[in-house]
């Protein structure tokens, strides 16, 4: 029984010498941080002329006509048809596909993007970023 009681409280000890040395900020919370608006695709207005534009998250998915929303922006929102069956939270390291055709139906671009992003804490931990227009010349 000395033993076993021993035992228990050395491991207790141990537990919490180890947990004692990591210093305050360094354990992440479990926080998920969802991005759910429109990615902005901005499109060389060259590229389109009288073209049209299709897009669609994630790689791999198949791309669907996305209406202009003024020169050279297109708004993809995250949801059916544009990502699939469900609606999507972007991540950083998120592609998008976009798939240009001129008015003859001949492919302009086709292709992967990744959607641009920038951190919005300084820290170790991940947090919650901005994300930025695609670009696509």
């Amino acid at each position: 029984m000395w033993r076993r009681t021993a035992g228990a409280a050395a491991l207790i000890a141990a537990t919490t010498m180890v947990t004692a040395c990591v210093p305050p900020g360094v354990a992440c919370p479990a926080i998920g941080f969802a991005y759910t608006a429109p990615v902005e695709l901005e499109i060389d207005p060259d590229l389109v002329s009288d073209g049209t534009v299709a897009a669609c998250l994630p790689a791999g998915c198949q791309p669907v006509d996305v209406p202009a929303d003024g020169v050279g922006r297109w708004l993809l929102p995250q949801e059916p048809p544009y990502t699939g069956e469900e609606a999507i939270g972007l991540e950083p390291g998120n592609e998008v596909r976009v798939l240009i055709t001129d008015s003859a139906g001949t492919i302009v671009r086709d292709g992967l993007w990744e959607i641009p992003y920038t951190p919005t804490s300084d820290g170790f931990c991940p947090g919650p970023v901005n994300f930025h227009p695609v670009e696509i010349t």
